[in-house]
């Protein structure tokens, strides 16, 4: 019998990212900016030469506009409508810890599901994106909330939209205390994610009764994870891999 060939895509702030998956195995990610382009464009480069998956999984928090343009390019190139995922209160092993679920950004659903689904373990996941999200699982799969600041280049931006600071570019930071004012902007910005983090294990820690694994993701998490003095582990995949488990659980 015939495998489903199945279309994940995970829209993020920056991102398109898609891969498909056939039989268990899922082919290396795809990612294309989306910012700037139209999603008649955007579609046609990522998916003009593949052929017309017989279901596709959407995960967006890019906003409605692309998300319904992607989703008009599919009907009319392939006569498919995604399974849009929304974050729901409980499922796949996750009790959702959002006072209102619905609320609860669907990359960090994905990424609690991700991470359940490998190990049964107290975590604490970092997406290290264009935002920074900090949320914490217990060992029974119970998300206690979370946190979101803004990503390093965020942080960055703000302070010199907001001040008198020179136009400076962003740099590698090797030292805490920097000597410039180029340096001193970003040491700032990414060690102050740092200690959120190690201040955000420690309290977990406590509160679960047991050090929970630190999982960091997103385009920003080698910079972050060179300022940490605490152990950690990177997956760029998590997203994607809370879209198979919604894949697979709805194939049977």
């Amino acid at each position: 019998m015939k495998s489903d060939n199945i279309l994940l895509i995970d829209i993020g702030n920056t991102n398109l990212k898609w891969s498909l998956l056939q039989a268990g195995r899922r082919s290396p990610v795809t990612a294309k900016k989306h910012r700037g382009v139209t999603s008649d464009l955007l579609a046609t480069h990522c998916w003009a030469d593949i052929p017309p998956p017989d279901k596709i999984f959407l995960a967006n928090v890019a906003g409605a506009e692309l998300e319904s343009g992607l989703i008009s390019w599919m009907q009319g190139r392939w006569g498919r409508t995604p399974q849009v995922v929304r974050p729901v209160a409980q499922g796949w092993g996750v009790i959702n810890g959002y006072l209102d679920p619905g609320q609860l950004g669907v990359d960090r659903w994905l990424t609690l599901l991700a991470v359940r689904r490998q190990e049964h373990r107290t975590a604490c996941i970092v997406d290290c994106g264009t935002a920074i999200t900090v949320d914490l699982m217990d060992s029974g799969g119970r998300h206690h909330g979370g946190m979101i600041l803004p990503g390093l280049d965020l942080m960055r931006e703000s302070l010199l939209h907001q001040t008198r600071i020179p136009r400076v570019t962003n740099v590698p930071v090797d030292t805490l205390f920097a000597r410039d004012t180029a340096s001193a902007v970003a040491s700032a910005a990414v060690n102050s994610a740092a200690a959120l983090i190690e201040r955000s294990m420690h309290q977990a820690a406590a509160f679960c009764g047991e050090s929970p694994r630190l999982l960091l993701t997103g385009s920003d998490a080698e910079r972050i994870s060179m300022q940490l003095d605490i152990s950690f582990q990177i997956d760029h995949e998590l997203v994607m891999k809370g879209l198979v488990a919604i894949a697979e659980t709805a194939a049977g």
